[in-house]
């Protein structure tokens, strides 16, 4: 019976670079730039700096790119970019030219003309002239002149015939860029998108680095798809291409292109291992490490869990503790249970094998576990700002974002958003004055920082600047993963501008869309919707989908912000139900599990809102007296880190509770007083409802300003503002009658 390593057959790997024209017109390029500095010096001609800064910085550019056709070539050394001397391209031109026309014997005299210019190295006289072996330039020209050697004389006549078709209409080109035309290249059979193997290492790695942290500066996936299939032509046995071809398939979100991918890059490690006689391959593990990756990235849950199990059991077949630890840091993202003995486990390990970057992770995780498992929010905060002391020392820029994010994230939790919005600036302030593109860090910590500096502009009603912090984030991060975090934001911005406006289709649409990305949040505003059209039905189903949830995953310890809202909208909804008949008790029982909730896991601001509802219930059954001390209990809260809708809300309700509660005075002067003092609150709360342009609550507040004016007796003060509703009412014509009763 045969063996695996006798089955598997082995590509013979292509250790030399294929000669083709454009090469070797690059070494001409050098030769002629070097003899004329040679030159320069023998006969005392000062040299320019920047004419030589512009010639080393062209050079660079050029080897590392694929072969580029003559036009192109010569556009590039003529175009204004690059100060090269009109001399120095002319004898390049020349001596191209005079190779063409004296035959192969000129070609082989000139490669061997190639070794002299490194034959100075050690001579006193000319060691500042000459070119080093083990430089850029040396190396490019060493490789050159070997794999010349190697060829046989009917490949050298090959060579020779190409380079001649290559250089056929040399002679039109001229000195002028404007006078530069496309030459015709037919008879250039040989493939134009030639990649040795380092430019295709380097363009693959510099290209990984940038879609992996700066998105906005890599090739976009189409175009980068046509580069990496021209780099297997010529390469195709290099496995980084296709892990490249990987990276750009997620980023469209294309899962056969992805897994093809994937495939095909740890075959050809696999191969290279099975040649090396390695008995427990490496890249097996690790291809079963990526494979739950990128089950994971598509939702595939049970697969992810599958495929970690695979990779744990080799990693521990071949004592690869690197591995194992990998595999446990993608299971903090899968197992919320025992989730302790993981990070404990994880931590002790990492200290032990020296590895910096997965006990920060680690941290991390668990402190993001900790806050919802009840953990004290100071807690959670001092561990992190500990931990943070190590980034700092190693300049980690990807940590410390991560843990800017983190913080930004728990503030938010915790009803916060001043505070949150604070630490995502500090994120967008991590990358300035870093003009390096690959080593910047704009991956996803920075697109949520966006996000949620816009969400905060959008709750001020600052619609321009939201929509343009928007529009930055989906010019930065078009594609998968991060693009979903700005098309939830986006959908998010278009929703509630429909809702204020009353504009039912377009807020309906947006919540829809939103389904794309998250399900749930998709569910809970269409539930809002269907709330302030008066649909109750419709409102209890898409709670009841959410509850289901829920009900059906036992995993869940912590059910979550999205449980809360879920519960209080439930509230609500039944008490619209329920309002022209006495309050159910069930509502009482439900809202006081939530405040439970709410206070257990400290989500201070969604416990305002419950004190601001159960408020509203209050005064809806005449108890004006105790919805104020309810009130008192919230309104610090909201008004201190609430958006201007809800501040709005809640001013305009302790007015409708003081007015409410002013009718048990019975001294009519008194109540008088009392209601005019508060009266000017109301402008106030017009502003910043139009501010959010929430125009028909506009007209709730318009509305209760004249009677409020009537009551006292001030006719001329109660005629303006009647005017005022009529002119809103014409212009904004409300499709829900009752909010100034049925809602806050």
């Amino acid at each position: 019976m045969s063996s695996i390593k006798e089955e598997i057959p082995v590509p013979k790997m292509n250790d030399l670079d294929k000669l083709t024209p454009y090469r070797i017109c690059i070494s001409a390029l050098i030769k002629t730039f070097h003899s004329k500095r040679l030159f320069d010096a023998v006969n005392g001609t000062p040299n320019v700096s920047k004419c030589t800064r512009d010639f080393c910085i062209m050079l660079i550019k050029v080897l590392q790119k694929p072969d580029l056709e003559l036009s192109e070539l010569w556009s590039l050394l003529i175009s204004e970019s690059y100060e090269l001397p009109p001399a120095l391209l002319i004898t390049f031109k020349d001596e191209l030219l005079l190779i063409t026309r004296k035959g192969i014997e000129a070609l082989v005299d000139y490669i061997d003309n190639l070794n002299r210019l490194m034959e100075y190295e050690n001579s006193l006289a000319y060691d500042y002239f000459s070119i080093a072996k083990t430089s850029v330039v040396g190396v490019y020209l060493r490789r050159l002149i070997v794999n010349f050697d190697r060829l046989t004389f009917f490949e050298v006549t090959e060579v020779f015939s190409e380079f001649q078709k290559y250089c056929k209409d040399f002679e039109e080109l001229s000195l002028e860029q404007e006078n530069v035309k496309e030459l015709n290249m037919d008879n250039w059979t040989m493939e134009k998108d030639m990649w040795t193997r380092r430019q295709a290492e380097l363009f693959i790695a510099t290209q990984a680095a940038l879609v992996e942290s700066n998105e906005g500066k890599a090739m976009n996936p189409k175009e980068l798809q046509k580069v990496i299939a021209n780099i297997l032509k010529t390469n195709p046995d290099l496995a980084e291409a296709h892990f490249l071809a990987y990276l750009n398939y997620i980023r469209v979100k294309e899962y056969c292109g992805a897994i093809e991918s994937l495939y095909g890059c740890f075959d050809l490690n696999q191969i290279e291992e099975i040649k090396n006689n390695e008995d427990k391959p490496k890249y097996t593990r690790y291809a079963a490490l990526n494979l739950a990756a990128l089950h994971y990235h598509f939702g595939h849950y049970d697969e992810t869990l599958a495929s970690l199990k695979e990779a744990i059991k080799l990693a521990q077949d071949a004592n690869d503790n690197l591995c194992l630890q990998h595999a446990m840091a993608w299971l903090h993202r899968l197992l919320i249970k025992h989730n302790d003995r993981i990070t404990e486990h994880s931590l002790l390990s990492s200290f032990t094998l020296s590895m910096s970057y997965r006990p920060s992770t680690s941290i991390q995780n668990c402190m993001k576990m900790s806050s919802i498992c009840s953990t004290k929010p100071s807690e959670i905060l001092d561990s992190l700002d500990k931990a943070d002391i190590a980034y700092y020392q190693h300049n980690d820029r990807d940590l410390i974002s991560n843990s800017y994010t983190i913080k930004s994230s728990l503030w938010q939790f915790y009803g916060k958003p001043e505070m949150s919005s604070l630490w995502s600036h500090l994120t967008l302030y991590l990358n300035i004055g870093n003009t390096t593109p690959t080593k910047a860090n704009y991956g996803e910590p920075f697109c949520i920082s966006i996000c949620n500096v816009a969400l905060q502009l959008l709750g001020e009603g600052k619609y321009n600047l939201a929509y343009s912090a928007l529009n930055f984030a989906k010019r930065r991060f078009p594609d998968d993963p991060n693009c979903q975090l700005w098309m939830l934001c986006e959908n998010l911005f278009y929703f509630l501008r429909a809702l204020y406006h009353e504009q039912w289709a377009e807020a309906e649409a947006a919540a829809r869309k939103m389904m794309l990305v998250d399900k749930w949040e998709s569910y809970l505003r269409l539930a809002e919707l269907y709330l302030y059209k008066e649909d109750h039905k419709e409102a209890k189903r898409f709670i009841d989908l959410i509850f289901d949830r829920y009900k059906i995953k036992d995993k869940y310890e912590f059910k979550g912000y999205q449980f809360v809202r879920a519960k209080l909208l439930q509230a609500q909804i039944e008490f619209s139900c329920n309002l022209n008949e006495s309050l159910p008790p069930s509502i009482i029982d439900l809202l006081n599990d939530i405040l439970n909730e709410t206070k257990k896991y400290k989500l201070d601001y969604y416990t305002s809102m419950v004190h601001l509802v159960i408020a509203n219930m209050q005064l809806s059954i005449g108890m004006a007296k105790q919805a104020l001390v309810n009130l008192d209990k919230c309104m610090t809260q909201i008004m201190a880190h609430g958006g201007c809708y809800d501040r709005a809300r809640c001013w305009l309700f302790y007015i409708k509770a003081l007015t409410a509660e002013s009718e048990r005075l019975t001294n009519t002067q008194e109540r008088a007083e009392l209601i005019l003092e508060r009266i000017t609150i109301l402008d106030e709360v017009k502003d910043l409802f139009r501010r959010v342009e929430a125009f028909t609550r506009v007209k709730d507040v318009v509305y209760l300003q004249a009677k409020l004016y009537d009551q006292l007796g001030m006719k001329e003060e109660r005629n303006k503002h009647a005017l005022e509703f009529r002119t809103l009412n014409e212009e904004y014509v409300s499709k829900n009658m009752e909010t100034l009763i049925r809602h806050i």
